[in-house]
């Protein structure tokens, strides 16, 4: 896993060296195998051992920072979840979902943001997520990385008005279905696949990667915000058997922290209306 030297300061007051801390990090069981530089920054590529999940994000790092330095972990601009429910201004808000299996997908999230502006992340973003060497794609998309990254919680947006009767269904894929993700690679799916389906067909692979039919892109107006836990022992089946992984399934097989679902939801949702200019609608919520 990869994090960044400013990425922690955004989160706690640190005052060593970047060489230094990485040799507290290491002596505290998270090995810095390597620092790179990064414009103004450093780059850390850390070993995350398998029964520390809560590790894999900016966050959980920063946490064992602030207890190893005596420093406190606080609330920066990456925490702009603080209206993100109460501000309910629009009323484009139709969505059903459905959740069939509830021990597949014990808690799911759906949250209708509308009128978003599709365009370029802000600089400061963009910059967190090119040092970590991913590409900013646009500002929806841009900010569920973000958030993927600094909370440890994978999101995922839909294009809500291609999504077939504006109705998610959280189940198991039918023997023949098929789904081109959005790496444009056509797979076929099998009944131990959970995925995100509309009325119609699949529309993501639940917890691994989404459809490319209802990926944000520039013409995108409106979009469904998930947040949801999948089951560990799924997703590690599903990639298994398509041979495929991501950022988020490397998270949901090591099992992501549940408390964090909404909360995570909140910060894009929040992030989304102040860089997306979106118009926050009401969330569901099952579990």
């Amino acid at each position: 896993m990869k994090v960044t030297y400013n990425w922690l300061k955004d989160f706690v007051d640190i005052r060593l060296e970047p060489e230094a801390l990485a040799e507290k990090l290491t002596m505290a069981g998270l090995e810095v195998k390597a620092i790179d530089r990064f414009e103004d920054d450093f780059v850390f590529e850390i070993e995350i051992t398998s029964n520390r999940p809560d590790w894999l994000s900016v966050i959980g790092v920063a946490r064992e920072v602030a207890a190893l330095t005596g420093k406190k972990l606080r609330v920066t601009r990456a925490q702009e979840r603080k209206s993100a429910r109460a501000q309910v201004k629009s009323e484009y808000s139709r969505a059903v979902v459905i959740i069939e299996d509830k021990k597949a997908c014990p808690l799911y999230s759906a949250r209708v943001i509308s009128d978003v502006q599709i365009g370029p992340l802000p600089e400061w973003m963009a910059t967190r997520l090119r040092s970590i060497g991913l590409r900013p794609i646009n500002n929806v998309v841009g900010i569920t990385n973000y958030v993927l990254f600094a909370t440890g919680q994978p999101l995922h947006a839909f294009d809500l008005d291609k999504i077939a009767g504006a109705k998610i269904s959280v189940r198991f894929a039918k023997d023949g279905e098929e789904i081109v993700t959005i790496d444009g690679v056509r797979r076929k799916l099998s009944r131990d696949i959970l995925v995100i389906a509309d009325e119609n067909t699949p529309q993501a692979i639940a917890g691994i990667m989404g459809g490319k039919d209802t990926e944000v892109n520039e013409s995108t107006r409106n979009i469904l915000l998930e947040s949801a836990y999948f089951s560990p022992a799924l997703t590690r089946k599903a990639c298994r058997i398509l041979a495929l992984s991501s950022d988020s399934s490397y998270r949901f097989e090591r099992s992501v922290d549940i408390t964090r679902v909404i909360n995570s939801s909140d910060l894009a949702a929040g992030l989304i209306q102040k860089y997306a200019q979106g118009k926050i609608a009401g969330l569901y919520q099952s579990g």
